[in-house]
Order: C-alpha cells, then structure tokens, then sequence
C-alpha cells in the first residue's frame, strides 16, 4: 500500500494555439497541472474535516468547492448562494475556513506550469502540455520521497478532451504513467520508483480532495496569467503575486532557503532562472 496520495486537477486549456494565431481569453498560454501531496492518514483526515465545513454551512456534503464558480458572481449566486440562502459574508467564511484547513494541513503543494508561447517556439514538435506538466511533477515526487522509501498513488480530475492526433489525453496520460513506471523519466534520465499502481480519474464533485486540488491548480494558473512574465524577469527584488497565490504560497514544497521555484513550482520551459522563495 503507498504511504503516501498525490491530488492532481488542471488549469488552463491543454490545446496549442495554430501557428500564427495569439494566445488570449479563450485559449489561455498557459497550462497547469497542480496539486498536492500528502499521507494516506492526512488525507482522510482533511477530507472530513472539508465535509464537516460543507455541512456546517449547507446543511449537506454534496456541495462542490469549484475555484471558478466561487470567483464569477453569477455562477456563485447559482451555486452556493440562492440554493442554500447564504449571504456573501457567510460564504466568505467558508472559504477562509477552508483555505484556514489546506493552510493547517500536513501536505505539500506541487504546479507545473507549460508556457505553451515558449514551448511551440523552442521546440519543433512540443509535447503535449498534461505529459510534460505529469512528468515534471513525478521527478518532484521522486525527489521527495525516494530518501524514505515512501511511495505514491495518483488520483487526478476527469480529464476530457482530443489530442490533434485524436487520440483521447486521458488515455495517453495513463500510458505516461506506466512508462514512468517502466522506464524513468526521459527529461531528467532517472528511474521513476515511487509511483504505486495505476493513474486513477476521479470527478472533483464526489471527491473533496479533487476539490483541494482544483483551488490550487485555478490559483497557479491566475499567477501566471497575470505575472507570468516576470517570473523571469531579471532585476525583480519581489515577484507580484496574485492574492490568492500569495495565501497558500508558504505550502508548495520548497528547497533551499524557502526556495519554491523548480521544487514547488514548475516553469516549462525555463529560459531565465530565478529562485523564488518563500522569506522565514
């Protein structure tokens, strides 16, 4: 059995935009693949003490927290608020609350970020942006929990969607995993031990720990959709941040003197280094 549970869902869309035609509102630059890892115990835990916050405040568990129905004011008032008679200000309180219990939690968050602009302008043939986002997420989870000896089962949102080939995402991610499995990741050349059995598809309305993942992949994404930029921009004594990145930014796994970049937060491709940290 794992030790431990890694929590996926993504953000952004997965397609490149055709050659000639700008990235905007409706096909986004980037894609993210985010999430969190944690034990096996934590994440039983965290899950029932999600539920309990969603039947404390709805009189019910099956409530879905979804990033972008809690942001647009009319899916908020279609989603949470006319339904259950809420007022902002007690919808506000939950998710101080349940951004208080991902805070409190024994976990670890992980992002990958493609920059498909850069992808489609350094390589002839990029790689299809939920592989390489999967693959830079499994050489993290390698490094950190190879030392102990600790293994990891993945669960991941549904996913849905074509490649240009026609071939479905959601069946060559799970390749993917198996030929991580098998064979190591080829960016890096290293063996892949700490996977634990097979890629497993949940949808995010019957798993509050989807849900987790979905609220830090969304907020990944508004920090590069807003500063993506300057997250190589040299002479930068403080990189911008969105609000709500800035709030969970002291849980992504970190390196070296409260380094996030490269270990919790993962640029694709990386033309310009600098090492975001986290301040004691």
């Amino acid at each position: 059995m794992p030790t431990h549970a890694l929590y996926l869902d993504d953000s952004g869309q997965k397609e490149y935009a055709p050659p000639g035609v700008k990235y905007s509102s409706g096909l986004s630059r980037y894609f993210v693949l985010g999430g969190y890892l944690t034990t096996t115990r934590e994440a039983g835990r965290l899950a029932e003490e999600v539920r309990a916050l969603k039947l404390q405040t709805f009189g019910t568990t099956k409530v879905e927290i979804k990033s972008n129905w809690l942001r647009i004011p009319h899916e908020r008032e279609a989603r949470y608020l006319k339904p259950y008679g809420l007022t902002e200000d007690r919808l506000r309180e939950l998710v101080d609350s349940y951004y208080g219990a991902v805070l409190a939690a024994d976990l670890n968050l992980l992002a990958a970020v493609v920059d498909k602009a850069h992808m489609a302008e350094m390589y002839a043939r990029p790689w299809y942006t939920p592989a390489i986002a999967y693959e830079a997420i499994v050489q993290r989870l390698q490094n950190e929990l190879s030392a102990t000896g600790g293994s990891a089962g993945v669960v991941i949102d549904d996913m849905t969607g074509k490649t240009p080939n026609n071939s479905e995402y959601k069946v060559n991610l799970t390749r993917h995993h198996e030929q991580l499995k098998k064979t190591g990741s080829t960016l890096l050349r290293i063996p892949i031990t700490v996977l634990s059995g097979r890629l497993k598809f949940v949808n995010s309305k019957d798993s509050e720990l989807i849900q987790i993942a979905d609220v830090i992949s969304y907020n990944v994404f508004r920090q590069f959709r807003d500063y993506g930029e300057e997250w190589e921009q040299l002479g930068l004594e403080q990189l911008p941040t969105y609000d709500w990145f800035r709030r969970i930014a002291s849980k992504f796994r970190r390196g070296p003197e409260g380094r996030i970049q490269g270990y919790g937060v993962v640029k694709l491709p990386l033309r310009q280094r600098i090492t975001w940290a986290i301040p004691p």
